[in-house]
């Protein structure tokens, strides 16, 4: 850890994730100093009695004088924070974040920071359903994979500080590209979400007698998240998020084909993932 010494730690954002952070960092008992930020005053003040942040920041400014820098808001808002720390950073703090979309959050750190050679995009693939300040835990990072964006302009010196400070909260650092990072992930978690989304509705609805099962609550887990912040990602990251859900969209209609034929050879073929195409007629083969 010889990157993070005496460390002065800031955390803009104290919901869910980075509270977390802020937990996970007093549980490791290094002996750093950490200041948080929230925009609610509720959130600062449960951060500080759960014991995540030893001193609340009176704005986003005071937070530049930090040694290392955790942005943890909606990413809407990342482009403020940014312009908002701006003025008074030093050329030697590492910043990262922590938002689920990648490409944007970099080029406003291009657009905004005085150094942005020394921020490094960073996602903890750690979420649950669960957000704000309450579902923080100290050990939400403890063997998950920590997505981090270096791009050609990166400060050798902040990522290693980014990578050390991932590893000191227990997760694994896993180095990627921005585009690949968010083009993977709107399938991996944003096609997820939306189809989440889309189910609870849907029961909403046209509520059932028959109470859900264990297959109803595996797939919509996720529709318990908040639709406000998931808006603002899958519109940041729309055209993979888009591309993925057209091709859902046509397996989909692939099997209503395939129920409307009667066509159980297709549905077969369908659910077992080796077609893709429009399933033969029965009453041809």
């Amino acid at each position: 850890m010889g990157y993070l010494w005496g460390v002065h730690v800031a955390i803009i954002g104290l919901g869910g994730i980075g509270a977390s952070v802020g937990l996970a960092v007093q549980h490791e008992a290094l002996g750093w100093s950490v200041v948080g930020y929230d925009i609610a005053p509720d959130a600062l003040e449960d951060a500080l009695q759960m014991g995540a942040i030893d001193h609340p920041a009176e704005s986003i400014a005071a937070c530049a004088d930090a040694d290392f820098i955790v942005i943890a808001t909606p990413p809407l808002a990342m482009s403020e924070v940014f312009q908002a720390l701006a003025p008074r950073l030093r050329p030697e703090t590492a910043l990262t974040d922590v938002a689920s979309v990648k490409l944007p959050v970099l080029r406003w750190a291009e657009a905004h920071l005085p150094y942005p050679s020394r921020f490094v995009g960073g996602h903890p693939i750690a979420g649950t359903e669960h957000h704000g300040v309450r579902a923080a835990r100290a050990d939400l990072f403890h063997g998950a994979p920590w997505v981090l964006t270096p791009t050609a302009q990166t400060d050798p010196d902040a990522l290693q500080r980014v990578e050390a400070f991932v590893r000191t909260l227990r997760a694994a650092p896993l180095i990627m590209d921005a585009a690949q990072h968010d083009r993977e992930f709107a399938l991996l978690s944003f096609v997820p979400h939306a189809v989440a989304f889309s189910l609870a509705a849907l029961h909403r609805e046209n509520p059932t007698t028959v109470p859900p099962g264990g297959s109803w609550r595996s797939a919509t887990r996720v529709s318990q998240s908040d639709p406000a912040l998931w808006a603002q990602l899958m519109a940041l990251n729309r055209e993979p998020t888009r591309q993925w859900l057209e091709q859902l969209i046509q397996r989909l209609q692939a099997l209503a084909d395939a129920l409307e034929q009667g066509n159980p050879d297709a549905l077969q073929l369908l659910l077992r993932g080796t077609s893709t195409g429009t399933p033969p007629d029965p009453a041809n083969s």
